[in-house]
């Protein structure tokens, strides 16, 4: 994984679709701490860690618009 603190992310489902959507908070060494945002209202609804090797499937976005773009095909 390359620098992602600060970068939004969406998760990726078994079925290869985006899943989850977020922003990396912290990054320590082999792991990475995220807050999730709702799909509905767009609010935060929880934070978590993860081992960074579970976030090698994720897509991470070099800006906000990038994301929400991605983020707005899923509901198109």
């Amino acid at each position: 994984m390359t620098e992602t603190q600060q970068k939004f992310f969406h998760t990726i489902g078994k079925d290869g679709q985006i899943d989850k959507q977020g922003i990396v908070l912290s990054r320590n060494p082999g792991r990475v701490t995220v807050e999730f945002f709702s799909w509905l209202t767009g609010l935060p609804n929880g934070r978590q860690t993860f081992d960074q090797s579970d976030t090698t499937a994720w897509r991470f976005y070099d800006s906000k618009a990038a994301w929400r773009n991605a983020g707005d095909k899923v509901f198109a």
